[in-house]
């Protein structure tokens, strides 16, 4: 495909992309369902498809209450070499646009629309709207303008009668929220595989890349990880007027967020490029009124994104930070102790308290060691409880994870304070394609090629990054098939097998080199989201095309 050819591309990229962006297809909401028809109608009416309703179809989500489906098609041709195109079909929603929400999802007149809000701009996006350059909407950069790149390439390679490989399409639902989409998806790869004897060797995401200049654009090799740590810290309860007598666990926990929040000891470096530091997401105490007394308890949360990091290390680093806190809180409070009783005349003491912290594997064995099966099945039933109250949205995630830890510690026998650190959904896992090794011709030769393309036919240069940091599906294209991740993930998050799960095998089992080759996109989830109009119209369809031909038509010349 060459620039000259563009142009019936370029048409089928606007038509899908007009209804694409019109379906308001909000992140696990029952809206989130409407992107299915319209998937639908567009696989059946195309040719390929039609005379090949075995190549495309909807695979249910496990165990969703939604009932979402992925929505996929496969183009098959000559050969086992396969190459496997995702994007996400859900949306953030839009109450940030106000007055302009009407106009939200409709591209032919949000640009003008969106003036209405012009005061909420910053000077870049206000520029970039009077530039012409850019289409504003939601979902138009995260990620509609990705997916209808994708369906109008599938759409393309299926009137090519001598394609050699076979090229996939994944509409994704949940992205934006836990990954159900890919994470069911796995299976689907796994008996696409199986059925049709196929040979993954690519995936490719369209997330948009995150430039910093329109000189560069940007493919990424890889994608960040995230863990979401979960921290319950109970104190032992006390009067404000006899404050010695207990321990407040807000001070414990402003210690462990002191010492971790924006702690570039949590964040990863590789080659140049290092994960954004930890961050505290949630903290609040177990009060439900006001009275005099200190908390008993108090719960949170934080988001760590990885580049090389095991969740087992993360948690043991953690579970050190949270050591080192209690020291410092203990040793504080023996300070203002010892000088209480010197300003009131009363003989020298130490207070009662030691330093308590396990992790939620920990907590779970000593229990379950102590009670016996007694307690696996209380436990049990009030898994099942946890389970309804989610299903109906009385309770969050990480809120159905303390609920967890706290019946646990109802059933630890020791009642002094204590630190817990679990795990909470999701969980991500970093990947990146040079640990597959630098011998895989497309870990080794694509992206110097697309570079060469790029420069040579597009005039623009591309740089690689390892890791895209936005968060993303690609996460489950590889795992290293000799690490578990069972006893540091599954055993340390509560809602591990029940409300959440990660089938590693599965990922293993379909695992590849991934890449994300996206248009430039700016200020995602927010009003003024927009995609770069050439981007999506020009540069990424030729990229992706190009290494479309590389891998599966001429990988031998990489």
């Amino acid at each position: 495909m060459t620039l000259e050819s563009l142009s019936p591309l370029q048409s089928e990229i606007e038509s899908i992309f007009v209804d694409y962006i019109r379906i308001q297809s909000y992140t696990n909401t029952p809206d989130e369902k409407r992107v299915e028809p319209f998937l639908s109608e567009w696989f059946s009416s195309q040719d390929y498809f039609s005379n090949h309703p075995e190549m495309w179809g909807l695979y249910p989500l496990e165990q969703d209450i939604l009932k979402r489906h992925v929505v996929w098609g496969m183009v098959k041709g000559q050969g086992d070499d396969t190459i496997v195109m995702i994007h996400h079909s859900d949306v953030v929603e839009i109450e940030d646009f106000e007055l302009a929400k009407p106009f939200a999802h409709d591209i032919k007149q949000i640009n003008h629309h969106i003036r209405a809000m012009i005061h909420k701009f910053d000077p870049e996006a206000m520029e970039d709207l009077d530039s012409g350059l850019w289409q504003f909407g939601r979902g138009t950069a995260d990620m509609k303008a990705g997916g209808a790149i994708q369906l109008a390439l599938l759409k393309h390679y299926s009137r090519q009668p001598d394609f050699r490989g076979n090229l996939i399409v994944l509409c994704l639902p949940d992205e934006e929220n836990l990954s159900a989409g890919m994470r069911s998806a796995l299976s689907l790869l796994g008996e696409l595989k199986h059925q049709h004897n196929l040979n993954y060797r690519l995936m490719i995401n369209s997330e948009p890349h995150q430039s910093t200049d329109p000189d560069h654009g940007v493919v990424y090799e890889g994608s960040v990880g995230k863990l979401m740590p979960v921290v319950y810290a109970r104190g032992s309860l006390a009067h404000v007027g006899r404050i010695f007598e207990g321990l407040n666990p807000v001070h414990l926990m402003s210690e462990l967020v002191t010492a971790t929040e924006l702690n570039m000891a949590f964040s990863d470096t590789m080659d140049g490029e290092a994960a954004p530091p930890p961050s505290w997401l949630y903290l609040k105490d177990t009060k439900t009124h006001y009275d005099v007394s200190i908390p008993t308890a108090i719960r949170a949360y934080m988001s760590i994104l990885t580049l090389t990091s095991s969740p087992e290390h993360l948690v043991q680093k953690l579970k050190t930070a949270a050591e080192r806190a209690f020291d410092t809180v203990l040793t504080r409070m023996n300070q203002s102790f010892s000088a209480y009783l010197e300003a009131t005349g009363q003989d020298a003491g130490t207070l009662p308290w030691k330093r308590h912290v396990k992790t939620f594997a920990e907590l779970f064995s000593t229990v379950a060691d102590a009670e016996g099966p007694g307690f696996i099945n209380a436990y049990q039933a009030y898994l099942e409880q946890i389970n309804q109250s989610l299903a109906g949205g009385a309770i969050t995630l990480a809120h159905a994870s303390f609920a967890l830890i706290e019946f646990c510690l109802d059933h630890y026998k020791n009642k002094l304070p204590i630190m817990i650190i679990g795990l909470s959904p999701p969980y991500y896992p970093d990947v990146n394609n040079q640990r597959i090794g630098t011998k895989n011709p497309v870990v080794k030769d694509l992206v110097p090629a697309i570079q060469r393309f790029t420069l040579d036919t597009l005039g623009q240069a591309y740089i690689s990054r390892q890791f895209y940091t936005g968060i993303s599906d690609l996460s489950y294209t590889w795992l290293d098939p000799d690490v578990d991740l069972s006893g540091s993930v599954a055993a340390n998050m509560p809602l591990w097998g029940s409300a959440y799960q990660i089938n590693f095998q599965r990922i293993k089992d379909i695992c590849m080199p991934c890449i994300n080759i996206g248009p430039w996109g700016k200020d995602f989830h927010k009003l003024t989201e927009r995609v770069l109009i050439r981007d999506l119209y020009e540069r990424t369809p030729l990229i992706i095309d190009f290494t479309i031909r590389q891998i599966l038509n001429n990988h031998q010349t990489l």
